[in-house]
């Protein structure tokens, strides 16, 4: 029996190629689409789920306000962990502290073989980190790794990378080319889906040594720590998050007046999706685009399946005659039933392998766009077998169901005489038609949405920055003997002609970072205590092109401007009622000091806006000052920037270097491009917009695959008709208008129905971005661009199939059975 449904199942995919074709396919695409989404969806989602006790594990986040600045970072000082500990001993069973220097890079050299390496993600941590964390140790004793000065843990390539095949154990590794760490303990890289990653840990009770002082262990007012604390079984983050506030009332004693202090907890498991702070330890992903690529996936699926549907009932009439033929020789309802049912099945079988085969096709190609490492678990993974299973069954239903249960129940007088099969049903042409607009105003939604996401992601990626992105060379020099001869460095390199420009910098322009010191207006007895503050060296303004709006720069000529001269920027001259940048100037500031002494500085220039911190952010009052040669550039200035000539780039690297081993022989030559590093910054973002535009246009093909098997089905459907009307004259034109304009409106229709809703969605998500594109008429192209575009798509998909309908002789169109 079965054979038997098999050979009929296939016997009718051979005679209906094309419909087979289609339907394969479309299904293949919209699963396919819906597999690689949902491999990144879960691969989202499984950020820190490996770490045994996430459940437990928060972190701890600081919020500090003040009526010019809110800013919400992901650190906090240094006492915060262990004084949790002390007074909340009852519900804390361990907190874990980790700091990175603030330093982008780190030098360690192998004294046994004098060479040195640049270290990315150096951490001193506390020695409960494996008691909190769950890392592969793979050499050393976990309880007791990181509780000596000095020691360090590194994984194992790291331990490749400074000493081959041989044990770590015991060897030394020398920081700065000055101290020297006794490798303890060696462990497994951490899983890709860690909001952190470790190339090298370091005992906490090392800074004291390393530092030559451990006054800055107890100060409240520095948050230079990502703070994680591991809660005891049973107790509830929100029970502890509520004491929090008189916690910080009792230890925050060195607050401004009107500042305000936040600490909350943050659940480990939603760091990456969730968060966006400032000092995030790593870039961070977003669950907005896990929403956008769920609800992507969603509609390439839904779509595909009506296309399933939508056809296979369309194409099921054909067959009354069979139906009717099956039961006279005896056939039984159940068996036609379960005949149809097993054909719908077969198919969705054929585009459900046909889809892993696409995955497997298209997983090297969407590893590489996204920068994962995804593999076999997109297939193998048990949620997916599951949910495949699921939708196989679900799909299959749906489009087998109607039909096998529509022509099971035909009597076979009727179907003989013709009254059934011959005609489609006013209900059944509604449905279709409800399903055709259903597809296209999901499909319009959807161009329309990822246009403007683009738009937007284009606009922050374009929007100028107020300062020279080209051709600057970035350095990092924290503790480096870059800043401690950063005049030697500068005046050896200016001797190149292929070097125009050198200055220091506190951070790197229009990064995420941002920071505060204590200048007020003088003038202003109510301004904001503290405002954004830039650390910079001579000659900054004209090494990134920034306009100087009134005034003067910095001046080697004037000896002083170190001790008393600060430029501000134009969004500053609110702050201080000036009315023009000229009327700012000779404004007295006061910088209170780490020991509350006040200092007076004088505005001497005012700048042009530029970009300081992230374009997804407002520009903020800032206030720039010049930092001293000696320690204070050593403790300020992180990065050391060049403006290269045009046409000289290979060049004027190759000079830096040898300048950088002329002055610094201990720390390798490392730098990048302003351009290239801002780029990094929004790199996910641009990824998100192209995939995004990748799976549109695959929803769109899914559509017009649909499209194309109805016009084909319409069109055969009507041919004696055609036929008839070209015997009374109608034109090829005429005939191809006929059939199209049906369809057309139903394009139209789904236009118009989709435009109002993807208003309201993009106006709620573009309220997120202070620096946002506007809408109004921008909007209305768009509409009807995509209108335009649709229209013309869903014209050829139809034509084609109206045009083969008209070009029939009449005569052989007439005789068609």
């Amino acid at each position: 029996m079965i054979k038997n449904y098999l050979k009929i199942a296939f016997r009718n995919l051979g005679k209906r190629k094309g419909f087979a074709f289609i339907n394969v396919l479309g299904l293949a695409i919209g699963i396919a689409s819906c597999l690689l989404i949902a491999a990144y969806v879960l691969h989202e989602l499984s950020y820190d789920q490996f770490h045994k006790k996430s459940d437990r594990i928060f972190r701890v986040t600081q919020t500090t306000e003040t009526s010019s600045k809110n800013e919400s970072g992901a650190t906090t000082p240094f006492p915060v962990g262990p004084t949790l500990q002390n007074d909340f001993s009852g519900q804390i069973e361990k907190t874990v502290r980790f700091f990175d220097m603030q330093e982008e890079v780190r030098t360690i050299l192998n004294a046994q073989t004098e060479e040195s390496f640049r270290v990315d993600h150096f951490y001193v941590v506390d020695s409960t980190f494996f008691d909190v964390f769950t890392a592969d140790l793979v050499r050393g004793n976990p309880q007791t790794v990181l509780d000596e000065p000095m020691s360090a843990v590194i994984t194992e390539e790291q331990a490749r990378r400074f000493f081959g095949n041989q044990n770590p154990i015991g060897k030394q590794l020398t920081f700065k080319g000055v101290e020297d760490f006794t490798v303890t303990g060696m462990m497994k890289a951490l899983p890709e889906t860690s909001h952190f990653q470790v190339d090298m840990l370091v005992s906490f009770n090392s800074l004291p040594k390393l530092y030559g002082t451990r006054d800055f262990l107890e100060r409240w007012f520095w948050n230079p720590c990502w703070t994680y604390v591991l809660l005891k079984e049973g107790v509830a983050p929100q029970a502890l998050e509520s004491q929090l506030s008189g916690f910080v009332d009792k230890n925050y004693a060195d607050r401004e007046e009107g500042e305000t202090i936040t600490l909350s907890l943050q659940s480990l498991t939603d760091i990456h999706l969730y968060s966006n702070l400032d000092q995030e330890m790593e870039a961070n992903g977003s669950i907005f685009y896990v929403y956008l690529f769920t609800a992507v996936a969603i509609l390439i699926l839904v779509i595909a399946a009506i296309n399933f549907m939508n056809l296979s009932t369309a194409r099921s009439t054909e067959r009354a005659r069979e139906v009717g033929m099956r039961k006279v020789l005896g056939a039984q309802r159940k068996q036609l039933f379960a005949q149809f049912l097993g054909e719908s099945m077969l198919i969705t079988g054929l585009g459900f392998l046909t889809a892993l085969f696409l995955v497997y096709l298209s997983l090297p190609w969407f590893n590489q766009f996204l920068g994962m490492s995804l593999g076999a678990e997109v297939i193998t993974n048990g949620k997916v077998i599951g949910g495949l299973l699921v939708l196989f069954i679900v799909v299959a239903l749906l489009a087998g169901l109607y039909p096998a249960l529509y022509l099971s129940g035909f009597k076979p007088t009727s179907i003989m005489h013709g009254s059934k099969g011959t005609q489609s049903g006013a209900g059944e042409k509604l449905l279709r038609k409800g399903l055709v607009v259903l597809q296209f105003t999901l499909s319009v939604t959807l161009i329309i949405g990822t246009i403007i996401v683009y738009l937007q992601l284009q606009h922050l990626q374009n929007k100028k920055m107020g300062f020279a992105q080209e051709q600057v060379v970035v350095m990092p020099i924290t503790q480096t003997l870059i800043a401690w001869e950063f005049d030697q460095f500068k005046e050896k390199a200016l001797k190149s002609s292929h070097i125009k420009g050198i200055t220091g910098v506190s951070k790197i322009l229009g990064s995420d970072s941002q920071f505060f010191s204590k200048y007020s207006p003088a003038n202003q007895p109510d301004a904001p205590p503290t405002n954004m503050t830039l650390h910079v060296k001579h000659d900054f303004l004209d090494t990134y092109n920034i306009k100087l709006l009134a005034g003067r720069d910095f001046s080697r000529d004037y000896s002083a401007d170190a001790e008393n001269s600060i430029l501000i920027n134009k969004a500053m001259l609110n702050q201080i009622d000036a009315e023009t940048p000229r009327d700012a100037l000779g404004t007295r500031f006061y910088y209170t000091t780490a020991e509350s002494e006040r200092k007076a500085f004088e505005v001497i220039g005012v700048v042009d806006d530029f970009n300081y911190t992230s374009i997804k952010k407002e520009i903020s009052p800032l206030v720039i000052n010049l930092v001293k040669e000696g320690r204070p550039t050593v403790r300020n200035i992180e990065y050391a920037t060049a403006k290269l000539a045009v046409g000289s780039t290979q060049n004027g690297i190759e000079d830096l270097r040898t300048v950088w081993k002329e002055v610094n022989h201990i720390d390798p030559f490392t730098y990048f491009f302003q351009d290239e590093r801002l780029q990094e910054i929004y790199k996910s973002e641009a990824q998100m917009s192209s995939v995004s535009g990748f799976f549109t246009l695959l929803c769109i093909l899914v559509a017009c695959l649909g499209l194309f098997g109805l016009a084909s089905y319409t069109a055969s459907r009507r041919t004696k008709e055609i036929g008839i009307r070209k015997t009374l004259g109608a034109t090829v034109p005429n005939i191809v208008a006929l059939l199209s304009k049906d369809y057309l409106k139903l394009i139209v229709i789904s236009n118009i129905i989709a435009w109002p809703v993807i208003y309201y969605l993009a106006v709620q998500w573009l309220q997120e971005f202070p620096n946002r594109i506007e809408l109004g008429w921008n909007l209305a192209a768009i509409f009807v661009m995509v209108g335009v575009a649709t229209i013309v798509i869903g014209l050829l998909t139809v034509s084609y199939q109206s045009l083969r309908a008209a070009l029939i002789n009449p005569v052989d169109s007439i005789q068609q059975e």
